[in-house]
């Protein structure tokens, strides 16, 4: 019961926030973007999309070959496109599921598969502070009014109470976990060795990102996929007459804000929070609410269908190797 209710409360919050960001928009609406749409700069958008996930495979591929595991580029892309098509069913289980299918695939264990990308997610983080700073730089006075339009509130006594109640339970649990990992008999259990052997194998794939084959190649993929990130994101903006005219800093602000929705709330593929974020950074361009929300639902379409489109080839391509590794056995 618990987990099917972490499973439906993302789908329920992506509904509210979709009806909520699609209130005032009709079916017609939606239906003449993609009417009066460009599709070549579609088509355009679909290439630039199959090169961030092939640069992201290549960069995955640098940690494991630190660690002494050798998939191809391609298998560590296939891998990483099946966690694409698990993260639009269930969010947060794509980084799991591809390293789950390059264990299938490649034999990479699965704990210090997990430790890499947690790695690879730390400078991803980076990356998007990296972004957001020079969206800001670029865009000083429309971002400012963005996030002018958005209400902090402070919380209040009970809430710090709260919040300090909840991190001294954490420190009490964790330092009777620890108290506990300490005691021989418990040591020795088979669970508790299960445990230690996991915990070294997330350590030993994130301490990968240290001992890198080549940094400066890696260096290089991250950047790159975030280039590519943004000019599937500009094309798509040329892809229709009302946003052709943007300047290429407008890629760039969707591009930081609907990563940090994403971040901040999950869904599956975005949907709600991306529809609510960018519409409101459209309003920023001389868009009407109304407009700007009928924009961000193709934007996101489209996108969510290259996605999908990818995502689904790795349920051909997975059996394939499988099969191709059962022949060579």
């Amino acid at each position: 019961m618990k987990k099917q209710l972490r499973n439906l409360l993302p789908l329920g919050l992506a509904l509210a926030l979709l009806t909520y960001a699609l209130k005032d928009i009709s079916f017609v609406d939606i239906g003449r973007q993609f009417r009066q749409a460009h599709y070549g700069w579609i088509a355009l958008v679909g290439f630039a999309t199959v090169l961030y996930y092939l640069v992201r495979g290549k960069r995955w591929q640098q940690p494991l070959l630190a660690l002494g595991y050798f998939p191809t580029a391609f298998r560590a892309t296939v891998a990483t496109l099946a966690g694409v098509i698990a993260s639009l069913i269930v969010p947060g289980s794509g980084e799991l599921t591809r390293c789950a299918t390059l264990q299938r695939t490649d034999q990479v264990p699965f704990a210090q598969g997990v430790g890499s990308v947690v790695a690879e997610r730390i400078i991803d983080l980076l990356m998007l502070g990296v972004v957001l700073l020079l969206t800001i730089l670029l865009e000083l006075s429309r971002m400012q009014s963005y996030l002018s339009g958005l209400s902090f509130r402070v919380p209040d006594q009970t809430g710090w109470t709260l919040l300090f109640g909840g991190l001294i339970i954490l420190a009490v649990l964790g330092w009777a976990f620890w108290y506990m990992l300490r005691n021989s008999t418990i040591q020795k259990h088979t669970f508790t060795q299960k445990i230690a052997n996991s915990v070294k194998g997330l350590w030993m794939g994130f301490s990968a990102i240290s001992q890198l084959p080549n940094s400066l190649l890696f260096v290089l993929l991250t950047v790159l996929s975030q280039f590519f990130a943004w000019l599937s994101t500009y094309w798509l903006l040329m892809a229709l007459d009302s946003t052709r005219s943007l300047p290429p800093t407008a890629a760039l602000a969707i591009l930081a804000v609907s990563s940090l929705g994403g971040l901040a709330v999950p869904t599956q593929g975005g949907i709600g929070t991306y529809h609510f974020l960018v519409s409101r950074v459209l309003v920023l361009y001389g868009f009407s609410p109304t407009e700007g929300a009928a924009v961000a639902t193709f934007l996101h379409a489209v996108g969510f269908g290259i996605n999908l489109l990818l995502g689904s080839l790795s349920f051909l391509i997975v059996p394939s190797i499988l099969a191709k590794n059962r022949v060579r056995q």
